[in-house]
């Protein structure tokens, strides 16, 4: 490879800790396990490289896609009261709901990852003894509010209350050093590299003169961040609702706030949404609070659903992000799997990956095991069982079940399900999900963090777009880094979106964006990595070859779902009515026969909530029949 990078000659990552090896450091650990608690290898969350939508969870349903057909599989005898396809939050809960509903239920999940919890995946990392977390995709519970009688219900029976939260919560890790958020400004998009601490301090004026900026795209952004202004003075209330509902928050910036596009690169972010300003419509901008929407926070109280809520937000994240949700939701089902019963003793739970697929257990988790097939035995109208074909290490299988569940990526179900009505079909192949790189690099400290007085960076315009710590949370045994001497994660978030097709519908923009993600190497994203990192952090001594010692990129080319207008391309929360035509979500998971629909793709919600919802809505369709 030219031009390699400090470190990349380095044997870790994949090399030295796929097989969990504990590498010892220098310095005093506050908190140590001993050597023999570490994991061993075979243990899915410790697995390190590529991970996420990882090399063998994949092919085979491209194999399908592209008209592979397994005939004969063999039959295993197996019975059960239901079948779940995917192990994510969704088909979690849905056996959840279901054994709730029909207790004693007999349930198998398959899952085609080598681990459960679908994009609720845990990072586990250890290094000198010592545990240390994050998250591959889902992260937190946003707000309690947006979810249902049920699914709060759900989550208190897995003894979850997020009004611990500030009990977790350790601000004065980062506190006490003083660490704020920074922004990192990369010489490819801005001609030098710069890390800017102290953002928008003392002034907004003093802060953008520290910028590579020129002059001119400094005053506009400083007239921007700064000023109260109306930019849609002109228009009334209602002209101004419909207005951003259905303009781009680009389009806003440019033509109403009248800045350029050198401080519009400025302002560029993506990750949070997976697609750039040139989609996000300025309603969403609004609700985030961003530049120059001050004055139109009236237009509308936003909440995604839809519907007004009240009261303060309630929101609650754990080390592992909700990883921590799905592990406590299978060891309800599979108590067997890990010791204990409460949330502070799940996060450090070695959990019995051989207890997933036990005969005696009356629920199931089989892995590696893609679905290729499901349909009813007989006339889908009066057939009392449907026969599910799984591959699993090359090899066909077929198990029966009174009942069904399809909570995988929805665009994957007509190649499944090839007995659904040809109208369900193509609904459910317009469910295009944003893809998204979730990195998490394990660093020996973090004391060039504690030097450069930040505990993280937004980087427009970089590869990575934004940077960051992670948050300080303990649980029961779980203690985070509390010293700068001490080990940390470190995540890394990019949308992968080609600059060239701004301006185009999100799913074109979504679908390109999936190749170039399939396509990438780790060995590219660790170059990335450290070229990225070395730049921003070396000001404060960081040195990638010495101070990195694993990192694992979590890749999701199905991420975030969506919903959008098939004709116009529109996300949901632009649309007027969530009509069958406009919403083609909501004719894609009706529930034919005895086979359901859920996964976050059939509420077009990318949140842990709407994964719930459709879970539940898909269990009571299927125990009325």
């Amino acid at each position: 490879m030219k031009n390699r990078l400090p470190g990349m000659n380095r044997s870790i990552t994949r090399r030295d800790f796929m097989g969990g090896v504990a590498v010892a450091i220098s310095g005093s650990l506050a908190w140590r396990w001993s050597e023999a608690q570490a994991p061993t290898d075979g243990y899915p969350p410790i697995r390190t490289g590529m991970r996420g939508s990882h090399e063998g969870s994949y092919e085979v349903a491209h194999r399908m896609r592209d008209g592979t057909r397994w005939d004969g599989p063999e039959d295993t005898g197996e019975y059960y009261d239901l079948v779940v396809v995917g192990g994510g939050l969704s088909g979690l809960s849905a056996a959840w709901y279901y054994r709730e509903s029909v207790p004693g239920a007999r349930i198998l999940i398959l899952d085609n990852h080598d681990d459960f919890g679908g994009h609720a995946k845990r990072n586990e990392f250890w290094l000198g003894g010592r545990m240390l977390l994050s998250h591959g995709g889902t992260e937190n519970i946003q707000d309690l509010r947006r979810y249902s009688e049920s699914g709060r219900r759900l989550l208190a029976s897995l003894g979850i209350d997020v009004s611990r939260y500030a009990e977790f919560h350790d601000e004065s890790v980062y506190g006490a050093h003083g660490l704020e958020r920074g922004a990192f400004l990369g010489k490819e998009t801005f001609g030098s590299d710069t890390l800017l601490t102290r953002v928008g301090q003392p002034s907004w004026r003093e802060y953008f003169a520290r910028t590579p900026l020129s002059e001119t795209a400094q005053k506009e952004l400083v007239r921007l961040y700064e000023s109260d202004a109306d930019y849609l003075g002109r228009l009334s209330p209602a002209e101004k609702l419909e207005f951003v509902r259905k303009t781009s928050y680009e389009k806003f910036l440019l033509e109403h706030a009248k800045i350029g596009t050198e401080a519009l690169s400025y302002v560029w972010e993506c990750t949070t949404w997976a697609i750039g300003l040139d989609a996000i419509s300025t309603w969403v901008a609004i609700s985030e609070g961003w530049p120059g929407t001050a004055a139109l926070g009236g237009v509308a109280d936003y909440v995604e659903t839809g519907a007004v809520q009240t009261g303060e937000s309630q929101f609650c994240q754990f080390p592992d992000g909700n990883a921590t949700i799905a592990r406590l939701l299978v060891r309800s089902l599979v108590p067997d799997v890990a010791p204990g019963n409460t949330l502070d003793d799940v996060v450090t739970a070695r959990f019995d990956y051989g207890a997933l697929d036990s005969s005696d257990a009356a629920v199931r988790v089989r892995l590696n095991s893609t679905a290729v097939n499901v349909r009813h035995r007989g006339d889908p109208t009066t057939a009392k069982e449907v026969a599910v074909t799984y591959v699993r290490g090359d090899r066909a299988y077929q198990v029966r079940a009174g009942r069904c569940v399809m909570a995988c990526y929805n665009a994957a179900i007509p190649y499944i399900c090839d007995e659904l009505p040809v109208a369900q079909k193509e609904a459910l192949w317009l469910a295009a999900k944003a893809p998204l790189i979730y990195t998490n690099v394990l660093l020996r400290d973090w004391t060039a963090f504690a030097r450069l007085g930040i505990n993280g960076a937004r980087c427009p315009g970089s590869y990575f777009q934004s940077a960051r710590l992670t948050a300080p949370v303990n649980i029961g045994a779980y203690r985070h880094a509390s010293k700068p001497d001490e080990p940390v994660v470190l995540r890394l978030y990019r949308a992968p979106l080609d600059p060239g097709l701004r301006g185009q519908p999100a799913p074109k923009q979504w679908r390109a964006a999936r190749g170039e993600l399939l396509t990438t190497t780790f060995e590219t994203f660790e170059e990335r990595i450290r070229d990225q990192l070395g730049r921003m952090l070396s000001p404060g001594g960081f040195d990638p070859a010495r101070d990195i010692e694993a990192i694992t990129v979590n890749r999701w080319p199905h991420g975030y779902a969506y919903g959008h207008d098939p004709e116009t391309g529109q996300f949901a929360w632009m649309l007027d009515e969530l009509s069958p035509e406009r919403s083609p979500w909501l004719g894609a998971r009706k529930t034919f026969g005895r086979i359901a629909i859920a996964n976050s793709d059939a509420t077009a919600d990318a949140m842990t909530e709407g994964a719930f919802e459709a879970a539940e809505l898909a269990i009571e369709d299927l125990v009325k029949t």
